[in-house]
């Protein structure tokens, strides 16, 4: 089943000859009315400033290798691993501290029980007695070289009072080169703004189902990509369409990994 006109009057196809295409899985999105209106909420500043008497050691600082730090959980998810039918190897946290400054936190399997509760989007923290290493290589989604491991004495407590300013969303986004650039490659998981030009996928209206869905997915004025979603992304994705609420056809998608395919 294929849907279209929902989201557009018109049907986008790719144009020219070409036929290697560019390919985007992601594991999360945000709708939007326009895509300017996306890429106001990434440049503007939408925080809370309270007063507090102590500052916290930024991530970016040396002191964050051996003390407390405090930023804003901006997005976690479950990491599985795709080559083993799925396992479940932990949570993955994106937090963001007064500086802008992102950076990458990892619960491993063993702990997430203990931890996933106090979980909450939006939220800041006081995060201490963590393990800092180094990032790897591949998949990376922030700058930042270090990443942040919980250990079973890592203590994560909600902040109410915080002094300077922390904003409340942070995003990787990267133009259509960049995105040809990194396919295949593994080495980044980066954000693009687009919209939706067509749908397809089998019961787009039954909201627990998993099953794939490729979106047709135009983020410049000649260039169209197909993403897919997949399990709990599709399955949210599904539950927009049938909830009956007005579905735009502008959406951020975060964390994707671009492929190329055909030849």
């Amino acid at each position: 089943m294929c849907i279209g006109p929902r989201f557009s009057q018109k049907t986008y196809e790719p144009k020219g000859p070409k036929k290697t295409q560019l390919k985007l899985q992601t594991l999360d999105f945000i709708f939007s009315n326009s895509i300017d209106a996306i890429q106001r909420t990434t440049k503007e500043k939408k925080s809370v400033s309270v007063t507090a008497p102590w500052s916290f050691p930024y991530f970016s600082s040396p002191e964050a290798q051996t003390s407390t730090v405090v930023g804003r959980l901006l997005r976690f998810w479950d990491a599985r691993n795709i080559k083993k039918d799925g396992q479940f190897m932990g949570i993955v946290l994106l937090l963001l501290d007064e500086k802008c400054s992102e950076i990458h936190a990892f619960i491993p399997a063993a702990l997430a029980s203990h931890f996933r509760q106090v979980l909450r989007e939006g939220i800041i923290f006081n995060v201490s007695g963590f393990e800092v290493g180094r990032c790897t290589k591949l998949y990376k989604i922030t700058d930042h070289p270090f990443l942040l491991r919980f250990l079973p004495a890592t203590t994560i407590i909600e902040v109410s009072d915080v002094g300077p300013t922390i904003e409340r969303e942070k995003f990787m986004l990267r133009n259509f080169d960049n995105l040809q650039a990194l396919a295949n490659t593994n080495i980044e998981l980066p954000d693009v703004v687009g919209q939706i030009t067509f749908v397809q996928g089998s019961n787009l209206n039954d909201p627990t189902s998993t099953q794939r869905l490729v979106l047709r997915y135009r983020i410049d004025s000649s260039v169209i990509v197909y993403l897919s979603l997949l399990d709990d992304v599709a399955a949210t994705f599904r539950a927009h369409l049938s909830s009956g609420d007005t579905i735009y056809s502008v959406m951020l998608i975060t964390t994707v990994n671009p492929k190329m395919f055909g030849g």
